[in-house]
Parts: C-alpha cells; structure tokens; sequence
C-alpha cells in the first residue's frame, strides 16, 4: 500500500498536463490510458525499449515495484510488447490488462499468486534504443544500481544499530534462540521465511504460498551461499533475520525470474521449523 501513495502523487502531478480520460480499448485483453505525453518521438519495431514500471492489482495496492529500476525490453511478438510500443518516448501511460496475459510476459512474485481479474500497470516510456546504445545504458544503470546498494545497505545497518552478527559478509540477527538439534553438514532441514528488500518490499513468502521447503544442509545449489552462511550452526526452533549483500545473494544478474532486479540487497526473516541429522 505504501507505493500506492506515490503512484496517487504521481497520476496528480502528470494530471495538470492532461485531462483523465476513460481507457481506450487495445485488444480484448488490454486498455489503456494516457496519464502524460512525452516528447513524440516513435518506437521503432526493432529497438530496445527502456521503461520504469509499477504493477498495481485492482483495488489499487502495489503488487510490484521496484525504486529507480529500468527494465529494458528487447522486441517481442506478444500482446502486451505490442501495446508498450504503441506509445512514444516519455509517455505516462496507465494500462489495464487480463492478469494471465501479464503473467505470461513478466514473472513477478506478488502478481503470480492468481491468474483472475486484471493488473494496472503505471508505465512510462523512458527510452527507445538499438541494441548496442541499450547495452551501454544497461551498463551505467547496473554500475549506478551496484554503488546504490552499497549505500542504501550502509543506512539500513546503521538504523539497525549494532545488534546483528556478521559473518563472512553475512549480516544475521538471531531474533529467537533455541536449546535443540543444530544444522551441520547433511541436516535435513525445513524452514519458513519472508523475503523482502531493504524499503520492504516482499518478494517471496512460504507462508503466503502455503509451503515449507526442505532441503539437504551443505548440498550444492539447494539455497544462495549467503543463506547457507547465515544458517550453519542454528537450531530447530529458532528465527533469525539474514541481511544478505547482492555478491552473496541474486549478485549482478539478479534472480532467473526477473523478481530480484541485479545488485539488490535482500533481508530473509526465517522460521527452523524441524532440523533432522
């Protein structure tokens, strides 16, 4: 909800530039309006379009965004890059679209829960590029983005104050303790936990998804390395928040489904539900 506040200022702002008008029809599974006008220069079919994005659900509450991130998309032959490129460098537009339509083009977490009903999408076209200039802006948005976290996370750790652990560049904080079976080298282990970034937006919830995974302690690529740092040694029964820099985390590419953008701090609060050695 809190982005919702920003997306409110945001339709207000660009509303003096242009009266609201009731969306305009694209297809059956797509509408649009346009919240502002940008500078009439077209997109051409084959050019890379660069574009910040805000996913909202129905009723308005955020189900995805991401602070000062630029998605690039290279040309697709789908429904929903089509209407991206009906529009012109720097337009604000609001799209309304089916929500299985826009699963099936991005995979981001909150909007994968269901496939009902629609998704807003606050868009703005920031630029169109050939591959070549797009690999170039990729490059300075990544090096900014890499020099941001290191800020953003420097903030976070200072208005947690000194109650934490570090751990080989791990940041952990032991929120329970607990007198039981500890995790060693081939425990079976079942977890709970929340994912979020440092605003605290949540990118991934076992209990949301009603799962507990299970996973063998130590064995390779069940779980990223800065987890499998922050969890060697604890108990069953016990909670812990794990404060995981980008390089122990998704790193430079960020995650294969496109949920945890490159260079992203990310914060897991974990429940050890049952360790079995």
């Amino acid at each position: 909800m809190r982005y919702f506040f920003f997306f409110l200022f945001s339709v207000s702002l660009f509303s003096c530039n242009q009266d609201a008008k009731e969306f305009k029809t694209f297809s059956n599974a797509i509408s649009y309006k346009y919240i502002q006008l940008g500078d009439n220069k077209a997109v051409e079919e084959d050019e890379v379009l660069e574009l910040t994005l805000m996913v909202l659900d129905e009723t308005e509450d955020t189900l995805h965004f991401v602070h000062d991130f630029h998605y690039f998309l290279e040309p697709k032959v789908h429904p929903i890059d089509s209407v991206f490129r009906k529009f012109k460098v720097g337009d604000s537009v609001l799209i309304k679209v089916d929500r299985s339509l826009f699963n099936d083009f991005f995979k981001f977490y909150k909007v994968l829960q269901s496939d009902e009903g629609a998704v807003l999408l606050s868009l703005r076209v920031v630029n169109s590029l050939t591959t070549a200039e797009a690999e170039k802006a990729k490059k300075i948005a990544i090096s900014k983005r890499e020099l941001d976290e290191q800020a953003a996370l420097q903030v976070y750790l200072n208005e947690l104050g000194a109650d934490y652990d570090t751990l080989d560049g791990v940041y952990r904080q032991i929120l329970h303790e607990n007198d039981s079976t500890p995790i060693q080298f081939g425990s079976h282990v079942s977890i709970q936990y929340k994912g979020y970034f440092l605003d605290g937006y949540v990118f991934d919830d076992t209990q949301e998804k009603s799962i507990t995974p299970t996973f063998t302690f130590g064995q390779e690529y069940q779980m990223i390395e800065g987890f499998k740092t922050a969890l060697s040694g604890r108990k069953e029964g016990e909670r812990v928040k794990i404060i995981l820099p980008s390089h122990l985390a998704f790193g430079e590419e960020g995650s294969l489904a496109g949920i945890v953008p490159p260079y992203t701090a990310v914060i897991y609060d974990v429940n050890i539900i049952k360790v079995i050695n």
